[in-house]
């Protein structure tokens, strides 16, 4: 099986084969579906660790993609897998749960800035009418 689309036609009858066959594809598949969300999730981590720029549209939409493949080809899956796959998705969810926490620390870090700059602004705007502390003029 040489795509995810061959795998969806084999499972719809598209060519003869045997059960054996069919979970092997599609575990194929499924590894492939895992390695390309392991690589999209390893260059977002890494772009993160090293503040480099980058540009977060165009890796959700990398990983939605990559993730509706993987839904897709989880639900052929057999119910039990090959030992390989499972490591594999282990080792997936422990990148998931460290590029979750990075986002979080730039999220929260993007929020406290946004927190002072709102801050800073006020405080500029206003004449001092209404706070309990006197402004001091330029």
């Amino acid at each position: 099986m040489s795509s995810t689309q061959d795998v969806f036609d084999l499972l719809a009858g598209g060519q003869a084969a045997t059960a054996a066959e069919n979970a092997n594809s599609v575990e194929q598949a499924f590894a492939r579906c895992i390695e390309r969300l392991e690589t999209l999730i390893d260059r977002e981590t890494a772009a993160l660790r090293t503040c480099a720029a980058i540009n977060f549209d165009e890796f959700n939409t990398r990983k939605t993609h990559a993730l509706l493949e993987f839904l897709r080809v989880s639900r052929a899956m057999p119910d039990q897998t090959s030992p390989s796959t499972a490591l594999r998705l282990a080792d997936l969810r422990v990148k998931l749960a460290e590029n979750a926490q990075l986002l979080d620390q730039h999220l929260n870090a993007m929020v406290e800035i946004a927190t002072i700059m709102i801050r800073n602004i006020e405080r500029e705007e206003s004449d001092g009418t209404y706070s309990g502390k006197p402004q001091r003029k330029r």
